[in-house]
């Protein structure tokens, strides 16, 4: 026999109060609406009695809040099959959102105009969004103008007063690059990913500042884009041939990961022709041959903090507007000591 659902009016009539009553109370409204403690009390005892909960629907009508907030990515590969990067990404939201007792949905549809995705995010699902996108992607500024809360994560926006959270890629990129540098390499290439990609953009000007550093030479050749025209894997061959770099700085670990597959059909060995490094130190790279130095991405800490600001902005509570988290080195196989040059470095000042 199927058990009889309460609604709201029974809680009332056990309770002996009218239902809107009942409803203050149990969206945590009663003490702004004077109701007293001893009718609260008596509120919270008869839904227990009847095992009674407010659905969702009916808690945001009250509340004019959806108690959710939204993710939006960029791009569809993001969630291709082993990627460490989102699994870690999404459980550090997740955990928040769970703590807050939060719902999260995941915005996937594609849209027409950049009008129409801010409807879709702005229609009462949701409180707020978690923002993956390039820097000067122009959903930003339309969700920002219509004071839709947002946090953008893994990136810094153009407009300074829209919170993000996101690593320091910039310091990321010079110990990145420093690290080839002291093993003995002054022929260092870097492969950089999408053009609106800020953490690509900073880990390359902190690469290229490291060569200044150290007074190696800035050669603009030796950059190559994995989103370049055409297909990578030539791209890259061409490239690596005409300009024959010792060791390889790579924005992301998975781009890291294709370019030793690559150097590997080109005869050329890993760490011992050329060293390589990523970024991330996702799981992976301890599976891989050889194990991937990589620099270490806090993407659960990012993520939750994110989560967490944007839920505090959602409730108008205070938390960090722009929060930056440190990358480390993980040192592992794929990268060593130069054998044609151990000469001591010369850093300028």
């Amino acid at each position: 026999m199927q058990r009889k659902r309460f609604t709201i009016g029974d809680v009332a009539r056990l309770a002996g109060v009218g239902k809107v009553t009942v409803s203050y109370v149990l969206n945590g409204r009663g003490e702004e609406n004077r109701i007293s403690k001893e009718t609260q009390e008596r509120i919270f005892a008869a839904a227990r009695e009847l095992e009674y909960r407010p659905s969702a629907v009916a808690r945001s009508l009250v509340s004019k809040r959806a108690n959710a907030i939204s993710i939006v990515f960029q791009y569809a590969n993001y969630f291709r099959a082993g990627s460490s990067f989102v699994n870690e990404l999404m459980r550090g939201v997740c955990e928040e959102c769970v703590d807050a007792d939060i719902n999260l949905i995941l915005h996937t549809r594609s849209f027409d105009s950049v009008a129409e995705e801010a409807d879709a995010l702005m229609d009462g699902r949701t409180d707020g969004a978690l923002i993956l996108r390039d820097f000067d992607d122009p959903l930003l500024e339309v969700l920002h103008q219509r004071q839709f809360p947002i946090v953008t994560f893994f990136s810094h926006p153009n407009e300074p007063s829209i919170p993000f959270v996101d690593a320091d890629n910039v310091v990321g990129g010079i110990t990145a690059t420093q690290h080839m540098i002291e093993l003995g390499h002054r022929h260092i290439g870097m492969v950089t990913g999408s053009p609106g990609s800020v953490a690509s953009n900073d880990r390359c000007s902190g690469y290229q500042q490291a060569l200044r550093q150290f007074e190696v030479e800035v050669n603009p050749s030796m950059i190559i884009s994995s989103h370049a025209p055409g297909d990578f894997e030539e791209n890259f061959a061409t490239w690596f041939k005409t300009n024959n770099p010792t060791a390889l700085v790579c924005w992301s670990d998975d781009i890291a990961f294709a370019c030793i597959k690559i150097l590997t059909k080109l005869g050329a060995s890993v760490p011992d022709d050329v060293s390589v490094i990523g970024f991330d130190s996702s799981e992976e790279c301890n599976r891989t041959t050889p194990p991937l130095t990589s620099m270490r991405q806090p993407i659960f800490d990012i993520a939750r903090s994110a989560a967490r600001t944007l839920i505090a902005a959602t409730r108008l509570e205070p938390a960090d507007v722009n929060t930056t988290f440190p990358l480390t080195l993980d040192v592992r196989g794929s990268t060593k000591q130069h054998q044609h040059n151990s000469s001591s470095m010369k850093r300028t000042s």
